[in-house]
């Protein structure tokens, strides 16, 4: 009888656990379940919102001048903003969930803390970018060209977050492995910012030279991005 005992084999697996099985965990986490339901909430109620400002936002992406003149109507630049708080909380779910940042710290956190550090980073980088624009020439709110370019990165951001939303959404109805997923919306950060940093560059032009556009392109809007991603990195 002591014989039947002396062998045996390991039947756990030797190798990490696949991106499907460790996506798992955020779902099962009890703070992201509360988070998704409240911004399902938010989102759903300020749909009114966004179906007036989208056909703006489309605008923006084809032509510069789209952002001036949404910033024109006081109106719509308030909704816009109203937006944009939403779709931000939308945009730190989806990035928090597909992993988009693989920071160190964020990976040592317990699961119920990375959410919260994912968002911290999206507020820190708003924070850091006001708070340039605030000791530059354009930090008045009462000048129209000013605000522009302040808030015209609302703009862009909206349209980030809903391509991310609906590309996640499709791809993981249709089983799309979770690392794909990521790159997918990788891919689409990347084109929206290199969008954004375009549009903002032709902003700046409309009042400055090349040169003073170049810098204040580098100091005002590429120096935070820079920071966000390196910090998303490490």
């Amino acid at each position: 009888m002591p014989d039947l005992f002396k062998g045996g084999s390991l039947e756990m697996s030797t190798v990490p656990l696949p991106q499907e099985a460790a996506s798992v965990a955020w779902g099962d986490c009890i703070v992201n379940k509360v988070a998704v339901i409240f911004v399902v909430i938010i989102f759903l109620i300020s749909l009114a919102d966004l179906f007036t400002v989208f056909p703006h936002l489309l605008k923006c992406i084809s032509r510069w001048k789209a952002n001036l003149e949404l910033e024109h109507s006081v109106s719509l630049a308030r909704t816009r903003n109203n937006v944009a708080l939403v779709t931000a909380l939308v945009l730190c779910l989806v990035a928090d969930r597909w992993g988009l940042v693989s920071s160190s710290v964020r990976q040592g956190l317990r699961p119920e803390w990375q959410l919260a550090f994912t968002a911290l980073l999206v507020g820190g980088y708003v924070l850091l970018r006001r708070l340039l624009y605030m000791i530059s020439k354009f930090r008045s709110r009462n000048n129209e060209y000013a605000s522009c370019l302040r808030n015209s990165m609302y703009n862009y951001q909206i349209l980030l977050s809903l391509s991310m939303l609906v590309s996640s959404l499709a791809l993981s109805a249709f089983r799309v492995p979770s690392a794909a997923i990521r790159v997918v919306l990788l891919v689409l950060a990347a084109l929206f910012a290199a969008l954004y940093l375009i549009r903002s560059s032709q902003i700046f032009a409309f009042r400055c030279n090349s040169f003073a556009t170049f810098l204040y392109l580098c100091a005002l809007e590429i120096l935070p991005l820079g920071i966000l991603v390196f910090v998303c990195l490490i």
